[in-house]
């Protein structure tokens, strides 16, 4: 395979596009190009290092019987031999071992661009990037809405409309990154239609009598009930028959339609008209936040440089290059296919330099690699059509196919081919590159029994010597993962989420962070938990305030003797320039979801699909969706045109559909068919990542209110259907010793901080009660609730409100989020619980160390002379396991605290009554 210049690379999954795009980075250096003139970008930190440890150590290993491959490869690009290929890497290794490569993710190169050219802007260039900056933007506008005499304007947008806040700000956010104009259009009446409707009514009256025909024909009804008629939506109904070819109706009628599709038209441009006065505001929301607090988010840096490079007053590209430093000739992009619209339109211009041939910049080239069936990221606006799109802009760019997989056994890969071949145009199939069968088996579960479905599918995998850090479960959301975590730990498993990975978990990262907090808040409960994990008890340090965050946490490591050289250590030093001072990193650290740096796999890794795209596993288990399908309906209809290069945007109303308008229907279509097509790609990436074993988890007998991702099922009259699984058994496990696994009892370690789990008695020696997943969601709902609500400020109820409905409006139906806020309402004015918590410090979900185990308690409140635990429970059930649960929380507190009156109180927030019970 000769070395093309400009070149589309379409990798399947486990097909080494990795390999093919290191590969190529160094044929480029071997080339006689400097590393400061190529260009490679990625969508994450983790991608980004991991290409650059590829890259340098296959460059300077080159002659090492480890990179053979990559030796071959490289050889073949070049048309050189082995010698000659070494010859050239020793030749360019010195530059190459000065240079800093420029392998970054597009938010880093895209704040690397604004940096430059930021005053010309009005930004300061040593701006700080954030992931999210919407709160302050949220208030900027409604300070600006006020300032602009508009918060009656969307007072009434929302009215009328019967929108929700957060979905505004929502929409707000989605439409100023796209280039939506603000414009002017008029308030409709709807005088003609009503009067073309009552015109109707004379002639219809007069030509039937039939009693469900007459219902359609009511001069007193609103247009908003008009609409929902058969006259309008259904004239196909059998008591038209009558009058269908009568000449006289069929005129009135589709005068009454005509006129009643001009009214709905123009009442959808005033809205959308109202909405992009709306989103220039907000535009200038974001601009005065960031301009204040010289704060991006990495949205609006992306927008900032898109507007710099594709507006009217766009900076002359050779001008960019200048800025940069020095000019880019060659450009690789990694996972081109979850591209969105944006970062397109900023890298289209590089690209084109780099594809216009031989000029000032010299010969450039152009690679990109990806694939199009792992487009999974449509939600954040990631468009797979781009990655065709960019084929035809340029003819020059030749595509390759890798056809070889490398990760999975050999049923694997033949079971994924005949699965998917049908439901992607031009499915290429892959080969198998592994000699071993591997294992592929479809199991059919009841819905109710999914989490006995996995733990039978455990026990299955272990019975062959399947280790548990060999094995990965992987789910649809993250509530699955909750679910799946606490049934499993019941049943003596350890296991591994995201969040028991964090950094903040590891255990000398939250020995430091503990005593930090000790030093600044003199709260014992921190110092507990540091001594539970170092087993010493220092004196509280005085911090400087005006130390860095870094420096102070290693003076409080070296002063706690932790281990200098742990790598989570030295990953907290790293993070913590984030944070502003350490009152900034006290108040904030626990909301870190950085990983760890530590790489060891303890347990059976449970993960959604979204996070395992790019992960591969040696055994894997998938589940079917579990629950109801995400009901909630945008008010918009939106779709970026590839054909127009511009948004399509349409007010979501059925009545376009009962009117017929095409525009409407197809735009509907075409969203419709994009969410199938990526509910697809998503079953691809979990089916994807096994390498020797893939059990798939598949309802029985779903429906439209039990949707399924690997059975076909019947909503709404309508054959749905995905995947289609039987039920089968190919191959064998591949044993991963001779030694069968046995159940072990939990080790207690630092467990994750579960904001909504509600408290569970360890230990018992009952049998457990079946699972009742609503059950369980209300009472982590109601937990979540009480969490988010700040006692002192109970203005944050409409906050902790939105939150609730935000979090759980998927899984709990409206009722059961009312009867959670009757009862919260209830609590909040219960003289007896507001007689508690007065005039205390109040901590919610405290953990507690004590004799080398954690405990969380619901609510801890503490003055100067007493300390009341709350334990909150949502029902009766389990009364003496209650009380048994929280006197061991006193007894703990009560060791702790010798000096204070410690009491407890087990508050029972039922749905008619607020029952206090007093231990």
């Amino acid at each position: 395979m000769k070395f093309e210049n400009y070149l589309c690379l379409e990798a399947s999954a486990g097909s080494g596009k990795t390999f093919a795009l290191s590969v190529r980075y160094i044929a480029l250096l071997l080339k006689g190009n400097h590393p400061s003139k190529i260009l490679a970008l990625t969508f994450t930190n983790k991608a980004a290092n991991e290409m650059k440890h590829r890259i340098t150590d296959t460059f300077c290993n080159l002659d090492s019987s480890k990179y053979d491959g990559e030796r071959n490869a490289i050889c073949e690009l070049l048309g050189k031999s082995e010698e000659e290929v070494l010859e050239l890497r020793d030749k360019f290794m010195a530059d190459f071992l000065a240079s800093e490569l420029k392998i970054s993710t597009f938010d880093s190169f895209f704040a690397t661009i604004l940096r430059q050219f930021s005053l010309n802007l009005g930004l300061m260039p040593d701006f700080n990037s954030l992931n999210d900056n919407s709160i302050e933007v949220k208030n900027e506008f409604k300070r600006l809405l006020n300032s602009n005499s508009m918060m009656s304007k969307v007072a009434k947008y929302l009215y009328y409309t019967n929108s929700k806040e957060n979905a505004l700000f929502e929409k707000l956010s989605l439409l100023s990154q796209t280039k939506f104009d603000k414009f002017d259009a008029p308030w409709p009446s709807s005088e003609n239609a009503m009067d073309r409707y009552n015109a109707l009514c004379d002639v219809a009256l007069k030509l039937s009598s039939d009693s469900n025909y007459v219902k359609n024909f009511n001069k007193n009804l609103s247009l908003n009930e008009i609409v929902e008629k058969a006259v309008v939506k259904d004239i196909d109904k059998k008591y038209f028959n009558k009058v269908r070819d009568n000449a006289e109706f069929n005129a009135a009628r589709d005068e009454f339609i005509s006129a009643l599709k001009e009214y709905y038209l123009t009442l959808e441009k005033y809205e959308i008209s109202q909405i992009s006065y709306f989103v220039d505001l907000y535009k200038k929301a974001i601009a005065n936040v960031n301009r204040r607090e010289n704060s991006l988010s990495f949205a609006d840096i992306t927008n900032w440089v898109n507007e710099l490079l594709t507006s009217k007053n766009k900076q002359n590209i050779d001008m960019l290059y200048f800025r940069l430093d020095a000019k880019i000739r060659h450009i690789l992009i990694d996972e081109f296919q979850d591209t969105d619209i944006k970062q397109y339109e900023i890298l289209e211009p590089l690209i084109a330099e780099s594809l216009s041939g031989i000029g000032q910049s010299g010969v450039g080239s152009f690679f990109y690699v990806g694939d199009i069936k792992q487009s999974i990221y449509r939600f954040r606006g990631g468009q797979s059509g781009l990655f065709d799109k960019l084929k035809f802009k340029f003819p020059q760019i030749k595509t390759q196919s890798l056809d070889k997989n490398y990760r999975s056994d050999k049923i694997i890969v033949e079971y994924v081919n005949d699965k998917f071949k049908y439901k992607y145009p031009h499915y290429i199939n892959q080969i198998p590159n592994s000699k071993d069968d591997g294992y592929v088996r479809v199991v059919k579960f009841d819905r109710e029994k999914y989490l006995e479905a996995i733990y039978d599918s455990i026990n299955h995998l272990s019975k062959f010597g399947v280790k548990y850090e060999d094995m990965a479960i992987l789910c649809w959301k993250n509530s699955d993962i909750y679910n799946i975590k606490d049934f499993l730990e019941d049943k003596g498993l350890e296991v591994s989420t995201q969040t028991t990975n964090n950094l903040i978990k590891s255990a000398n990262v939250a020995a430091a962070v503990a005593f930090l907090k000790y030093s600044i808040f003199g709260d014992e409960i921190y110092l507990n938990t540091q001594y539970e994990i170092t087993k010493t008890k220092k004196a509280k340090l005085e911090l400087k305030s005006d130390a860095s965050v870094a420096q102070t946490l290693k003076f409080i490591a070296k002063y706690l003797e932790l281990e200098p050289c742990d790598v989570d250590l030295l990953k907290l030093y790293e993070i913590s320039s984030r944070y502003s001072d350490i009152y900034d990193f006290a108040f904030n650290i626990d909301n870190d979801q950085t990983n760890s740096a530590k790489n060891s796999q303890k347990g059976i890794t449970i993960m959604t699909v979204h996070k395992s795209k790019g992960l591969q596993f040696d055994h894997v288990i998938v589940l079917d969706y579990i629950g109801k399908e995400n009901s909630q309906k945008d008010k918009f209809l939106m779709e970026y045109n590839l054909n127009t290069d511009s948004w399509d945007i349409r007010l979501a109303n059925k009545v376009f559909e009962y009117l017929g308008d095409e525009n409407y229907i197809k735009l509907q279509d075409r969203q419709k068919e994009l969410d199938r097509k990526e509910v697809i790609n998503k079953i691809y990436v979990a089916l994807t990542r096994a390498k020797h074993s893939l059990i798939i988890l598949a309802k029985d007998n779903p429906n439209g209110n039990n949707i399924s991702y690997f059975t076909e099922y019947e909503s709404n009259g309508k054959t749905v259907e995905y995947l289609n699984l039987d039920e089968c058994k190919l191959g064998i496990i591949k044993p991963n010793s001779d030694k069968k696994q046995e159940l072990k009892p939990q080790i207690t370690r630092l467990k994750p901080f579960e904001k909504v789990a509600p408290q569970e008695i360890l230990t018992s020696d009952k049998p457990k009660e079946s699972l009742n997943l609503d059950s369980i969601y209300f009472g982590k709902a109601l937990h979540y609730y009480l969490e988010s609500i700040d006692f002192a400020d109970f203005n944050s109820l409409k906050i902790a409100q939105n939150c609730l409905y935000n979090k759980f409006g998927a899984f709990i139906d409206q009722d059961g989020l009312k009867d959670i806020k009757y009862r919260v309402d209830m609590l909040l004015n219960n003289p007896q619980f507001l007689e508690i918590i007065k005039d205390k410090r109040l901590y919610q979900e405290q953990d507690i160390g004590f004799n080398g185990a954690l405990k969380r308690i619901d609510l801890l409140c503490v003055n100067s002379d007493e300390i009341e635990i709350i334990d909150y429970k949502t029902s009766l059930k389990n009364s003496d396991e209650h009380k048994e649960q929280v006197r061991e929380y006193l007894n703990i507190l009560s060791q702790i605290y010798p000096q204070k009156s410690v009491k407890a109180s087990i508050i029972y927030i039922l749905n008619d009554e607020i029952r206090i019970s007093k231990l």
